[in-house]
């Protein structure tokens, strides 16, 4: 057979040998342009992604010896995907899930290093053609092998992402992305788990080539084919890594002396330290790894020295996996696998929906340009409508900043910048509605006003349009009910900034349509986001778990806690931020807003702290006008300082170490889980999986500690119950066990 690639080289192919006795491999000889060329092809039957499992790594054992013994026969070696989209997903997370002690752990990862040495040790070169996701063990076989071709596709992507998962690199991925990339960006990848475009992997020396992504079989053959005899040699083809962070000579001498390399680890310390104030050990042991293994660019490790190097690669990784952080990371990681699978309707149940390709945002501003940014940025196309051109001129300012921030970053070219910010069209009237598939109302927090705008959109959209309601607090059954068709209408409650909290909370409303909410839970997967369906309730789920916490913190600054040892406390805790610089963040008149609220529906449970009054009398409202209970400065604000006539202000004399901290974090984190329990009791949502992604994604509740739930589960919900007594009878009644969480205590369990 005669063909021609893109890149307009002649290939002529003629198959010689096939094997197809096994069940996940599939392996043929061919004569390529008159070159002996083996393609091997993995396709994990009855998986929608290729991992390596015990199945996959038993066939791959067996794989190894045919190879050696067709040697004779084979020049080079290509390695192929069968799964569109995936090259492969890397191992089967939930074997080193289920290992019950270190041990165990180190077991797997040493048979995983054993399988990938003697892949490396095949006397022929050895090529992988990456056109879809190559992560973990995936990107760790790619190491081991001679050279790695990646797709132009957005969609092939690789790196090793253990350490957001607790763990470390445990098939070599530790020892060998040194050889490949050299040390400052070894670390850089593995220590935040970010992963590379094909271009990306290319400029940063990981991948040899990024061909295009059409006929990309084809193209990488033909790459293979040109450079067979440099693959041969042992001759590195891809580009020259940027040393030191810096590249050239000066990054060489930093990574080629002891001196130097001591400085990047120290940097690499500090710097993952600053982000994870120690509650991950993964990264810290991933540079322990690499500091005492000696692994460096070019380095050739075969034989011994690659057996101790891997051995301490491998009671690394065997350490990483039995903690409590990693067995808690990997939990979240299935939860957020499966919102991917889930439609947002309960089990049975289903509905038809599509992917949007026009939507509308129906009030500008801060907010609605925020949206408007995301939805654009993710290939919607968006319409912006305000009433005046003030409001849509801070709408698109809000959204061009933003993509400012992207092309400063180099995370999208001067030419996305371009398209994506072409995708919004600002407009005063309803011009273009009618072909909008969804429209996002994010007009001023009022009901009168919300109605009212709802009840005029109804006329200006097309009978299939989803309407969705941006609202943090108010009824959306009671927007419903001026409406037309209720059944097409449901919350869709982002976070803001919107751009980084991940989390969305789709609401039902009482007349709310399974089609409306699954369109509406689907297309906030579509744009990047996490969400989960909450039934329509005063705070719906975040914001009611969150007021306790942020109440009972003012209400101990209101008798004494000082603001900075709470916000500490909090801190040290896991939380991104402590309360007190939260309720800055969202804003003090917001906060007090819902708080009011919530006190209507609640009760004194919910009672708004007093501590506000002054403040909001002040106008001191939080970071968004420069003063709070703290003070801001600088651009965007973001220099945070303490303000030392705040006290004053509030008429408070603060007195050091008031409260123990251990009750520090009793009383606010607890609250939560009071409250949580009502919420899972009362159904608002499905799950316990729900309260715990909810708080991760929506409020940043420390992953390390697996969700508010998983929280109160693991530290026994009987001794929760207790201490929220003694609580009780020292700071009254609002700490007084609720009903819902004595019976989850005597079950054992937070399934309904």
């Amino acid at each position: 057979m005669v063909c021609r690639c893109r890149c307009g080289h002649l290939l002529l192919i003629r198959e010689s040998l096939s094997f197809r006795n096994m069940n996940h491999f599939d392996l043929q000889v061919r004569q390529v342009s008159g070159r002996s060329l083996a393609f091997l092809r993995f396709d994990l039957k009855g998986e929608k992604v290729n991992k390596f499992n015990r199945d996959v790594m038993a066939e791959f054992e067996a794989l190894i010896p045919l190879l050696k013994s067709k040697s004779s026969e084979i020049e080079a070696l290509i390695l192929v995907s069968g799964k569109p989209g995936n090259f492969i997903a890397g191992a089967d997370i939930t074997l080193f899930q289920a290992a019950k002690t270190a041990p165990e752990a180190q077991a797997l990862s040493e048979a995983g290093q054993k399988l990938l040495n003697e892949w490396e040790d095949l006397p022929f070169p050895r090529v992988v053609a990456i056109n879809g996701s190559c992560m973990g063990g995936g990107c760790e076989l790619s190491l081991a092998s001679s050279a790695i071709v990646m797709s132009n596709d957005p969609a092939a992507r690789i790196g090793l992402p253990e350490t957001l998962l607790g763990v470390i690199p445990g098939m070599g991925g530790c020892i060998r992305m040194p050889w490949k990339v050299g040390l400052a960006t070894a670390l850089d990848l593995i220590l935040s788990g970010k992963t590379l475009t094909g271009e990306k992997a290319e400029k940063a020396g990981l991948a040899d080539a990024c061909l295009p992504k059409e006929d990309f079989e084809e193209n990488a053959t033909a790459w293979v084919v040109r450079n067979l005899d440099r693959l041969k040699k042992g001759d590195r083809i891809a580009r020259e890594p940027k040393f030191g962070g810096m590249g050239g000579l000066a990054g060489k001498l930093l990574e080629n002396n002891p001196v130097g390399r001591s400085v990047v680890f120290k940097k690499a310390r500090e710097g993952v330290l600053s982000k994870t104030k120690g509650k991950y050990p993964a990264p810290l042991e991933a540079i322990n790894v690499i500091e005492e293994t000696g692994t460096g660019f070019g380095s050739d490790f075969r034989g011994s020295r690659r057996d101790e190097a891997m051995k301490r690669e491998a009671r690394g990784f065997g350490e990483m996996a039995a903690t409590s952080v990693s067995k808690n990371c990997i939990r979240i990681f299935f939860m957020t696998e499966g919102v991917k699978k889930a439609t947002g309707l309960p089990e049975g149940r289903s509905a038809e929906t599509k992917k949007i390709q026009s939507a509308a945002v129906l009030g500008a501003g801060v907010m609605g340009g925020g949206i408007a940014h995301l939805l654009a940025d993710k290939g919607v196309n968006v319409r912006m409508k305000d009433i005046g051109l003030p409001g849509l001129e801070i709408g698109i300012q809000s959204a061009l900043t933003l993509f400012k921030k992207s092309l400063k970053r180099k995370s999208i070219t001067a030419r996305q910048f371009d398209q994506k910010l072409a995708r919004i069209a600002p407009t005063t009237t309803y011009d273009g509605f009618r072909s909008a598939e969804v429209v996002i109302e994010a007009v001023v927090e009022r009901m009168d006003v919300k109605q009212s705008v709802l009840k005029e959109l109804e006329g200006q959209v097309s009978d299939q349009c989803v309407i969705a309601t941006n609202t943090s607090s108010l009824p959306v059954s009671q927007m419903q009910s001026v409406m037309k068709h209720p059944e097409r209408f449901c919350g869709m409650h982002f976070f803001n900034p919107v751009h980084k909290m991940p989390l969305v909370e789709v609401i039902r409303g009482e007349k709310s349509s399974d089609q409306a909410v699954s369109q509406i839970f689907q297309f906030s997967k579509q744009i990047g986001k996490t969400p989960i369906v909450v039934k329509d309730g005063p705070g719906f789920l975040v914001n009611r778990l969150l007021m306790p916490y942020l109440t009972e913190a003012a209400i101990m600054v209101s008798d004494g806690v000082r603001i900075e040892e709470l916000d500490r406390a909090m801190i040290e805790f896991g939380m991104p931020m402590g309360p007190i610089e939260l309720i800055d963040e969202v804003g003090l008149d917001v906060g007090d807003k819902v708080g009011h609220i919530l006190h209507d529906a609640f009760g004194e449970r919910m009672s708004p702290p007093r501590t506000f009054e002054r403040l909001l009398n002040e106008k001191r409202l939080g970071r968004k006008v420069g003063a709070g209970f703290y003070l801001y400065e600088g651009k965007d604000r973001s220099e945070r300082k303490f303000d030392s006539g705040i006290y004053d202000l509030l008429g408070i004399t603060p007195v050091d170490g008031k409260i123990p901290t251990e009750e520090m974090v009793d009383r606010c984190v607890l609250s939560m889980v009071n409250e949580a329990a009502r919420c899972l009791d009362e159904g608002v949502v499905e799950s316990a999986h729900d309260v715990d992604l909810g708080m991760i994604m929506g409020t940043g509740f420390p992953p390390f500690r697996g969700g508010l739930l998983r929280y109160a589960y693991d530290r026994g919900l009987k001794k929760i119950v207790e201490r929220l007594s003694e609580l009780s009878k020292v700071y009254g009644m609002r700490f007084e066990p609720s009903d819902a969480l004595r019976r989850f205590a005597e079950r054992g369990s937070f399934h309904r």
